[in-house]
């Protein structure tokens, strides 16, 4: 029995160790294994990183990134797209905007082109950023949705408008052109019919809101030919988009080479369907969220969470069923997006935001990197790449050219200015460059035929400016028929029109009794254009609307409305307060509504193109500081300090500046009756000089006003001897000029003083000084006597009464008796007109010793 147990114990044991070496070898097994695993994901992920750095002009670069945390993967992220963006509006500024006149997608496309074609700098961007077609499509779909938020459908079934002729006329002669003439090219792109329809329908197209933004830096915004232009481009780039959106269901897929007529009827069926459940559901799940969230109150966090994802989903859920672009179903969300309310807005300026300081920029250096500029590489693709070019451009302009020309025939338009439209019209923008971009990815276009693509897109904006100024300025000369006249040389008995600016509604009190003072007894009628100074910048809206329907107290000549909401609402705040005026009290005043958008560099151009539309005789501007609570003045708000400085170089009209200090409290009545206003004390200093005279016109206007107590309060020199020694001491040119001066000065005063003063309308004080430290301390002592004081800027020639004032003036704006009267030491409640007269061309004989 023992034998047989150790026999079994030594069976056991040779039985364990047989197990471990079977283990072990299992063991080293899998360790081989393992490391034949590990080689080849190493070796399967170098070459997913090699492929995905290869560009499909055949370039390859390895990157490696293995030291980067996510912090200084967010840092460099942060620290590429806020270069990018800085060189492209430091570019834009310094460059383009100033000397060129340039939209700044000239020099984010520049910029773009430069840094894609630095291969080490691009490898570091595709190493923060691994998808750039990816984000591209995502920008493009945000740009897109607000695109179509900025247009309204509902104009293309309303009655054929003349801006709406050109398009459809321009769009339907460029299209027939393009869709024959663009397979003769032979430009690398595949010959189905459906992407030749879908190519010479984009090139027919432009860019409304790049189209915008040139309008606007050449100042023409307000004239004919820039309301019609800005028209028609919307008009365009509307039609085109909806045809491109319709015309994309047929197009092929990666998983279908062809689309049927039945398939494509099915897409478009199912994208119309949801539009109209989006028109008629979507206004009332956005109005529920507004309701949710009042202004004044911050948005809740989960509000926001469901409506951008409730957007996200119309935006690309339903396209990834059918088969359909996202993009292009973001522009269609767009136009059924509802225009009013606080989400609006938000959508609007949010995207702005995001697409002007993150999205272009990298958007361009894709674009830019998808063109090689290797020659060896232009060559191997295409050798009649500038052939091409030239021909496509020469294409696309016949087609804009005979729709315009055709659109002059039945409009009645001159050849230049039809020139001068197609040449608008063919702008292109973000959009088409996307459209290469993305077809130059899926292999529909060559590298040769996509450069061609983006140089036309470049033609066809760098040189607009300059071909179209020259035109423009001529035909405004042939058909200006402004006479210009200051008021000093209207006559009292006719209207006198008036051009009112504001910057908000913190400015329409004072404007609105300014307009009350301004009307006198009623008869004659006054003209009053009240217009809002609004800055065109890198957040807001550039979009234009045309609007033919009167929605303000009366005909509208503007024409065009800002699509930007909260431009909008502010506009309807200040429309309503006016109208509000108007029929409560406002008799004898005809107002007119219209808006002056532009960048600060160029709205006084803007604001010259407009006094000269409604021939106005007098500019008033707000004062570029407000008044607090305190009676203080606020800090400067330089954008419009620079307006009013531009506007008093060489306006078409004289020109007020108004400091508002309480005028805007003033009690308005009613009628023409005694009680129409709280008794008003004003008070017109008159010291000599052109803009005097003018100020004192105005205020013989001003005082037929039943509520208006005017006092004319005139400084003259004391001590003959003393004036006679110094007007000795002085060349013979400089006496005359004087004495010409002050015999102009005593003829007018004297006739004002024989029709008001003499009559008992106005009061009348005379201050006899000495020099201009005399000057000074009277003006001061009129404090708490006025509630408005009417002034001359400037136009004194070599007064005594003022000499050395100009060596410590702060505001130049305001002249040295100005600055006075609006200093916070002098007064907190006494507000100031400040008048500069328009030199008249009509009189330069007369006004030559004055030059």
């Amino acid at each position: 029995m023992k034998f047989v147990w150790r026999s079994k114990k030594k069976k056991k044991i040779i039985s364990i160790e047989r197990k471990l070496k079977e283990y072990h070898a299992a063991v080293e097994e899998m360790n081989v294994t393992m490391e034949s695993l590990a080689a080849v994901a190493a070796a399967e992920a170098m070459m997913n990183a090699t492929r995905s750095n290869t560009k499909k002009n055949g370039t390859s670069v390895q990157v490696g990134c293995e030291y980067a945390s996510a912090n200084t993967y967010a840092a460099g992220s942060f620290f590429v797209v806020l270069s990018l963006s800085l060189s492209c509006k430091f570019l834009h500024i310094a460059l383009f905007q100033r000397f060129f006149r340039q939209p700044r997608i000239s020099s984010e496309l520049i910029v773009g082109l430069i840094i894609g074609n630095l291969p080490q700098l691009y490898t570091f961007l595709d190493m923060l950023i691994p998808k750039f077609n990816s984000f591209a499509e995502m920008g493009m779909s945000c740009y897109l949705l607000v695109l179509g938020l900025e247009m309204d459908p509902s104009v293309l079934f309303k009655k054929p408008t003349p801006e709406l002729i050109i398009a459809y006329i321009g769009v339907l002669a460029s299209f027939v052109i393009g869709s024959i003439g663009t397979p003769l090219l032979k430009l690398g792109i595949p010959d189905t019919v459906g992407f030749i329809l879908t190519l010479s329908l984009a090139l027919a197209g432009n860019s409304s809101q790049v189209l915008t933004r040139i309008v606007t830096n050449l100042n023409i915004s307000k004239t004919d030919i820039g309301k019609l232009v800005i028209g028609a481009g919307m008009h365009t780039d509307m039609i085109t988009m909806i045809l491109i959106s319709v015309a994309l269901a047929f197009h092929p897929t990666q998983t279908k080479q062809y689309i049927t007529l039945v398939e494509g009827g099915f897409i478009i069926f199912i994208m119309t369907t949801e539009i109209i459940i989006l028109l008629k559901l979507f206004p009332v799940f956005v109005n529920w969220i507004t309701n949710r969230n009042p202004e004044g109150k911050k948005m809740r966090g989960s509000d926001l969470i469901i409506f951008v994802g409730t957007l996200f989903f119309l935006c690309s859920t339903g396209p990834m069923i059918v088969g359909y672009s996202p993009t292009m179903t973001s522009f269609l969300v767009g136009l059924a997006f509802p225009r009013k309310g606080r989400i609006t807005k938000m959508v609007v300026s949010k995207i702005n935001q995001m697409t002007s300081f993150v999205y272009f920029p990298i958007f361009f250096c894709w674009a830019g990197a998808l063109a090689s500029f290797k020659p060896l590489r232009l060559l191997d693709t295409d050798k009649f790449i500038g052939i091409k070019l030239f021909s496509l451009y020469v294409l696309v302009m016949i087609g804009k050219l005979s729709g315009t020309l055709l659109s002059g025939m039945v409009l009645g338009f001159d050849w230049p200015i039809a020139i001068a439209i197609a040449l608008f019209l063919n702008v292109k923008g973000y959009f088409h460059i996307f459209v290469a971009a993305f077809a130059l990815e899926e292999g529909y276009l060559s590298n040769g035929s996509y450069i061609v693509l983006i140089f036309f897109a470049i033609l066809s904006i760098v040189p607009v400016p300059w071909l179209v100024k020259s035109v423009v300025e001529r035909a405004q000369k042939q058909s200006s028929t402004y006479k210009r006249m200051a008021i000093q040389w209207v006559d009292p008995n006719s209207e006198l029109r008036m051009l009112l600016c504001i910057h908000g509604p913190q400015n329409v009190p004072s404007m609105i009794n300014i307009m009350e003072v301004s009307r006198g007894n009623t008869d004659p009628r006054i003209g009053v254009y009240v217009t809002d100074m609004i800055e065109i910048n890198d957040c807001n809206s550039t979009m234009f609307i045309p609007d033919h329907q009167d929605h303000h107290c009366s005909p509208d000549v503007d024409g065009v409305k800002m699509a930007d909401e909260s431009v909008v609402d502010m506009r309807e705040h200040i429309t309503n307060a006016i109208l509000s005026y108007v029929e409560k009290s406002g008799e004898g005043i005809n107002v007119h509504r219209l808006l002056a958008i532009s960048t600060f560099a160029n709205m006084h151009q803007d604001l010259y193109n407009l006094a000269e539309a409604v021939q106005a005789s007098l500019l008033i501007l707000p004062y570029h500081r407000n008044q607090k609570n305190d009676g203080k003045m606020d800090n400067v708000h330089h954008g419009f300090r620079h307006v009013n400085r531009k506007v008093l170089r060489q306006p078409p009209c004289s020109v007020g500046i108004l400091v508002d200090r309480g005028l805007g409290s003033i009690n308005k009545g009613s009628g023409s009756s005694s009680s129409a206003m709280m008794t008003l004390h004003v008070a017109v200093v008159f010291i000599g000089g052109k803009d005097d005279r003018e100020a004192l016109a105005y205020a013989a206007r001003i005082s037929q006003h039943p509520g208006i107590k005017l006092t004319a309060i005139r400084f003259l020199q004391d001590n003959n001897a003393e004036k006679a020694s110094s007007r000795a001491k002085k060349p013979p040119s400089i006496r005359a000029m004087e004495e010409q001066e002050l015999r102009l000065d005593d003829e007018y005063f004297a006739e004002f003083y024989q029709k008001k003063v003499a009559h008992g309308k106005v009061g009348y004080v005379e201050k006899h000084v000495v020099n201009a430290k005399e000057t000074v301390s009277t003006l001061k002592a009129l404090e708490g006597q006025y509630a408005l004081f009417i002034v001359g800027r400037a136009g004194r020639i070599n007064c005594i009464l003022t000499a050395g004032m100009n060596a410590w003036e702060e505001c130049p704006d305001l002249g040295p008796i100005g600055e006075i009267l609006a200093d916070s030491d002098f007064s907190t409640t006494a507000s100031v007109l400040v008048i500069q007269q328009h030199y008249v061309e009509e009189l330069e004989n007369e006004f030559r010793v004055m030059s």
